[in-house]
């Protein structure tokens, strides 16, 4: 390989061709131990192949966010046979390092969800929609998001809790928080874990640009924020991560290494279908492994769904759990009649571009590079590099009391990759205003707490299949009008001196649908909402909990499905309201039941909660 035995046109007595020769020897061995099969559960599918299955207390469909957290804490117990199934592979290299994190999206690592729009977000994009982005991985969505770590706010509980939801209000779930962290910041507090297997800390990226959208945001009175963690979101702040020493740590990799004989996990198994006895009592699970081979596995005790919010609707009508007359129309026998895909809520991001320039000689993506090859090399030094460690929550009412949209500010590395998911003139028009030298930050309004409402409803009864989407973004009027309040926020900062000192300014889109009203009108915001807002990838809600008694709820306050024996759901699905708090991907959200000696369902929000059979 030329890589290996370059020909120079200088010549060398021998020590520069060693140097480099152990500089390129040290690359490639930091390459290839950054993800290795041993750091991951050996796949159990080849060996039930071979010897079948049997009978498993407990059967785990999707090793993501919360689902990795309950084979962990489940299979604790030794006399507890804990079978694991999840669609994807093991984590890539890439996913090791945080500044590639946008490179897994749109991969074999994506599900990539496309959704119907309805007119109003996504229509300069690609086919006039949007994909939604969710990880098909061992560690799911936190295997290929950005890993901020956020809690939420404490009156998202709270309002769980006023709803019927014992047990899950903010002060039931803080000490679950604390004892799944494992917090290495600077200067730890009465909010944070020390102990928990699940490493927080702050990203150590390049403080420069952050610092002077900090200085802009103080110049118009936000306060800024040392720590999200507390449950009250208000102001701008850097954000922790689900990091340890610049490399990414997903649900897997902090819960699934612990390699217990009573555990198993098969990877590239996708559940077909759960199956009851007549008494409705979960019975056995059919499903594909490698794509061509049906295996089934007795269930002893339960089947816990955790496959995210599209996945586990779309199992449990396959199941014959969902709306009575969708299941009908597609000749499923019901099982139990209940609003299974219903509920769905997503936040809705609206993307813009700042330009700041600034005097350095080495273009933005080549110095990330550099930090990302620095990372890559030593990585044991921390220098993984955020795509997006700084935000704010404002309130845009200016009652001050809760945010309702969150802003992000997030350097773009590869600006063709960006540009490439928008339709012409649009395109060309991103990448005709960027120049080699200046810093490109593509700067994200996302409403927190949307009114719309959308569905997830089966295309067939083949689990290949992927669901209709259906997300009825800004269908409420109101959202419209919350995001074009937060506009003329955003706007604000470019009038700022801070700014101003590094010529900082929104770029113009070529949006010829928009361009026939005057720019930054109300009619042309209107419009710009329509054209340039996708989706936050952070869907909840189509296996909504509530009281047994409430017609919309799909499990109780314990997680449990109504109506059958033997199953619960244990993701996003669940959430009744949708959190408040943005990123690309889970947020590490997903929640999972828990059950003490005295069998009381506990909480343990943000990655899962505690659970001892």
């Amino acid at each position: 390989m030329d890589l290996i035995n370059p020909v120079c046109e200088s010549t060398s007595i021998g020590p520069a061709n060693q140097l480099v020769t152990t500089l390129v020897t040290a690359l490639f061995a930091a390459h290839c131990n950054m993800s290795t099969p041993s750091m991951w559960p050996k796949d159990f599918g080849p060996q039930a192949v071979i010897e079948g299955l049997g009978t498993y207390n407990f059967v785990i469909i999707g090793a993501g966010s919360a689902g990795s957290v309950v084979a962990n804490r489940l299979s604790e117990d030794p006399n507890q046979k804990v079978l694991l199934l999840e669609a994807g592979d093991d984590p890539p290299i890439e996913s090791e390092i945080p500044g590639l994190a946008n490179s897994m999206l749109n991969t074999e690592l994506d599900w990539q969800y496309p959704t119907i729009s309805n007119g109003q977000s996504c229509q300069a994009f690609n086919d006039k929609s949007c994909t939604w982005n969710k990880g098909k991985v061992l560690g799911g969505t936190s295997t290929i998001n950005g890993m901020i770590y956020a809690r939420g706010n404490d009156r998202d509980y709270n309002e769980w809790k006023n709803q019927g939801n014992p047990s899950w209000g903010w002060y039931d779930v803080f000490r679950y928080f604390k004892r799944s962290e494992n917090f290495r910041g600077e200067n730890p507090n009465r909010v944070h874990g020390m102990r928990g297997p699940l490493r927080v800390q702050r990203f150590q990226s390049p403080k420069q640009i952050q610092s002077v959208i900090l200085k802009a945001a103080k110049e118009l009175g936000y306060n800024k924020v040392d720590d999200f963690a507390d449950g009250n979101n208000m102001g701008f702040g850097y954000l922790h991560g689900t990091v340890a020493n610049g490399r990414r740590v997903s649900s897997a990799k902090a819960f699934l290494r612990s390699h217990r004989p009573n555990l198993q996990v098969i990877k590239h198994a996708v559940a077909r279908k759960i199956y009851f006895n007549h008494e409705k009592e979960v019975e056995f699970v059919k499903f594909i492994y490698n794509e061509e081979m049906e295996l089934v596995v007795n269930v002893g005790k339960e089947v816990i769904i955790s496959a995210g919010s599209i996945e586990t609707p779309k199992l449990l009508m396959l199941s014959g759990i969902g709306p009575g007359y969708h299941l009908k129309a597609l000749g499923i026998p019901v099982v139990s009649n209940l609003m299974v895909g219903d509920n769905l809520m997503d936040h809705a991001k609206v993307s813009f571009f700042l330009k700041l320039r600034y005097t350095s000689n080495t273009p933005l993506e080549v110095r990330q590079m550099d930090d990302i090859f620095e990372q890559w090399v030593l990585h044991s030094g921390g220098l993984g590099v955020s795509i997006m460690d700084l935000g704010g929550y404002i309130d845009t009412t200016g009652r001050g009391a809760y945010p309702d949209v969150y802003i992000g500010f997030a350097p773009i590395m590869n600006i063709t990759q960006v540009a490439g998911k928008y339709t012409e003139p649009t395109r060309s028009s991103l990448l005709n205003q960027s120049a080699p030298f200046d810093t490109i930050l593509e700067v994200f309004i996302t409403l927190l707490k949307p009114k719309s409402r959308g569905v997830v409803r089966l295309s067939s009864t083949d689990y290949r299949d992927k669901p209709i989407i259906m997300p009825n973004t800004f269908r409420e009027e109101s959202d419209v009008k919350r995001i074009l309040r937060a506009i003329e926020k955003l706007y604000d900062f470019e009038r700022t001196n801070t700014l101003m000192r590094v010529r900082g300014d929104f770029l113009k889109l070529n949006l010829p649908p928009c361009d026939v009203f005057e720019y930054k009108s109300s009619e042309y915001w209107e419009c710009y909402v329509q054209y340039m807002s996708e989706s936050g990838f952070d869907p909840v809600g189509t296996a909504r909990m509530g009281p047994v008694s409430k017609k919309d709820s799909v499990v109780d306050p314990e997680l449990c499905v109504k109506g059958v024996k033997g199953l619960r759901v244990i993701d996003a699905s669940i959430m009744p309201t949708i959190f408040l708090d943005s990123e690309r991907g889970d947020l590490q959200r997903d929640l999972t039941p828990a059950q003490g000696r005295n069998k009381t369902p506990h909480v343990l929000g943000t990655r899962a909660e505690q659970w001892s059979p």
